[in-house]
């Protein structure tokens, strides 16, 4: 019996890993010629159908590839139904499955684990992902991507590595080849209206632009994060806090251009958005007592203690 698992929240390398596994088996037992793949979905397949498939050999193919994903979201009952069938053996299917995680009073994963054909993909810390950005460019693109540059593609774009890849191949695309990506290539190519409405919002809060403000929020909460404006908080918190290290160090007696590599940001971006001058619109106190609140702020926002879309946007409002 051929049955593997791919764990773990890093959907990119996990999708990658099955791919490579799935292309592998089908090249072992004789290539694409006589072989058919099906995809079921645990979110809303029914496990007999698939039990079917897995027995019955199809009228045009010797051999079947079968994928369920989200194999975590199919019912737990179905899912030791499915592992029954599945144990049964069948020479002519391999079965491929995807999900978070696996339930741990399952045999399944002991199983998995014995055969070698487990396999987990967590996705880095947030911290780490510059890294993985700039080591992703230079080995699928052939491109260098230094780590301030990989951490404001971070910013605009969020942790999603399956994302991040793709606004790498977007780059890739419409840049000359082989040649390096810079801030400037990725404020001109990566998600015009994210970029436009997060670093606008921000932008705006820093500088205290009270009649920007709820233009730039209600951009924000009507299109990217419309079921998350807690992410809209964190965000905000992030750029408070690179504001009061500007500011701290300004006060400390530092210049501009000692300051500029201390906070990890392209030149570029500082000066287009103003980031000293926003630094300055508050004392280090005031940004300190701002974050406290935006810290409690996300955390309510999580608890659901703002239902309407005005609150959030008063609370916002009050930061300004």
């Amino acid at each position: 019996m051929t049955f593997s698992a791919f764990l773990g929240d890093d959907d990119l390398r996990k999708q990658e890993a099955m791919d490579a596994a799935v292309a592998k088996w089908q090249a072992d037992s004789g290539g694409e010629e006589g072989c058919v793949r099906e995809v079921w979905f645990g979110d809303d397949m029914r496990w007999e159908q698939a039990a079917e498939s897995y027995q019955t050999q199809d009228l045009f193919a010797s051999r079947k590839i079968l994928i369920v994903k989200n194999w975590d979201k199919l019912h737990v009952a179905h899912q030791k139904n499915l592992e029954e069938v599945f144990r049964s053996g069948n020479p002519g299917v391999a079965v491929f499955i995807t999900a978070e995680k696996l339930d741990g009073r399952s045999a399944l994963p002991k199983a998995l684990k014995a055969a070698g054909t487990l396999f987990e993909f967590k996705l880095p810390y947030e911290d780490k992902i510059p890294q993985w950005l700039a080591q992703r460019a230079r080995e699928k693109y052939g491109r260098r991507l230094n780590l301030v540059d990989a951490q404001l593609l971070l910013d605009i774009v969020g942790k999603s590595l399956a994302e991040l890849d793709h606004e790498l191949e977007k780059l890739d695309t419409f840049l000359p080849k082989g040649g390096a990506i810079g801030a400037v290539d990725i404020q001109d190519l990566v998600s015009p209206t994210k970029v436009v409405g997060i670093f606008e919002f921000q932008k705006t809060m820093g500088l205290r632009k009270k009649a920007d403000m709820l233009p730039s929020l209600r951009n924000l909460l009507e299109n990217d994060f419309k079921d998350a404006p807690f992410v809209v908080a964190q965000m905000l918190f992030g750029h408070f806090l690179t504001l009061l290290k500007i500011r701290s160090m300004l006060d400390q007696g530092l210049r501009e251009q000692d300051i500029t590599p201390i906070i990890k940001r392209p030149p570029f971006i500082i000066q287009k958005e103003r980031y000293f001058e926003q630094a300055m619109s508050r004392s280090a106190e005031t940004w300190k007592k701002l974050l406290t609140r935006l810290a409690r702020f996300e955390i309510e926002l999580k608890q659901g203690r703002y239902p309407h879309r005005f609150e959030v946007e008063m609370a916002f409002a009050g930061m300004v």
